[in-house]
């Protein structure tokens, strides 16, 4: 009998295997999502017992792996809904992006004639592969409405969770692990060859996990999802190809044209129009301070960001 091939894991950071995990079609994703959630609001009193999948999961999306969006969208028991969503790579304004997509469910809670009463909370997860929070250590930061100097919140309703999957230690004491670590270590590590001791130890101590372990190594076996699989994570490993192609442009351009207006011209395409003041520190700078720039382009979000690489 000839031997049937062992396909490597898929990696649950490429955002089709996230949502195969947690919003697949089999009756174990919703046990793996009640679980990772209540992880990351650790409530003991008041958890999440049931979910209802706003979004479920089509075959359309096997034929169009590239332009879906693998986002998750939830419904709780108490009517708040939750979007969650993986990302390895910093797009530009993510953390406008973030506050877009809450807004738009916000939104699309009510409709004419209806009350603002009946507005439900609305949260958003976005677990990324890349360093976002840059003012902070912390590898989960959750942000809501609150007044400035008193910290008193003016609603409930916005909550904005990055947890950020590069800011976990190499490695821990499994024995030590909170619930969400031993699920973030497993999303980020779980496809590592070298990691997979590891991960078997967590999968040892947490049931959820050892589910999500088992229905990984199922789906990457299926000749279909892994060809979808392949395809989103070759359409990814394209789009950063390009993107460091256009910044050693950038670069090489700088050195004809001058490095300053080579940066100018990217923080413009970013940002917008850059305000004369920042254009005439720009000119001004050496260039170990606006190569500094150029390699940090996809962290800066707003024009304020330049303040601390300019003199």
């Amino acid at each position: 009998m000839e031997k049937q091939t062992k396909y490597p894991l898929m990696d649950p950071k490429i955002d089709f295997a996230f949502k195969q995990l947690f919003a697949g079609k089999g009756k174990e994703s919703k046990i793996l999502l009640v679980d990772l959630l209540n992880s990351i609001f650790n409530s003991n009193n008041d958890e999440i017992t049931d979910i209802i999948y706003l979004n479920p999961y089509t075959d359309k999306e096997y034929d169009d792996t590239k332009q879906s969006i693998m986002d998750i969208k939830v419904e709780t028991q108490k009517g708040e809904v939750i979007d969650i969503e993986m990302q390895i790579q910093n797009v530009d304004g993510y953390r406008k992006r973030s506050l877009f997509y809450w807004a738009s469910m916000y939104m699309d809670q009510i409709h004419e004639g209806e009350s603002y009463h009946e507005l439900k909370k609305c949260i958003v997860i976005n677990i990324t592969n890349f360093n976002l929070i840059t003012q902070t250590g912390k590898y989960h930061n959750t942000f809501n409405i609150k007044e400035k100097t008193e910290d008193i919140v003016l609603l409930e309703d916005l909550e904005i969770h990055y947890l950020e999957l590069s800011k976990l230690p190499d490695e821990e004491n499994v024995e030590e692990l909170t619930p969400l670590e031993q699920w973030l270590y497993f999303l980020r590590d779980a496809a590592d060859e070298q990691k997979q001791k590891f991960i078997g130890e967590i999968r040892k101590k947490k049931g959820e996990i050892n589910m999500a372990g088992d229905v990984l190594e199922r789906i990457s076996q299926d000749r279909k999802a892994r060809e979808a699989y392949y395809q989103r994570r070759k359409w990814y490993l394209d789009k950063v190809s390009s993107e460091k192609y256009l910044l050693s442009k950038g670069r090489e351009e700088g050195k004809q044209e001058g490095i300053a207006e080579t940066v100018l011209r990217l923080l413009t395409k970013k940002l917008g129009e850059v305000p004369e003041e920042y254009v005439s520190k720009l000119m001004a700078q050496e260039k170990p301070i606006l190569d500094s720039i150029t390699d940090s382009i996809f962290d800066i979000e707003s024009i304020e960001d330049l303040d601390k690489y300019l003199n």
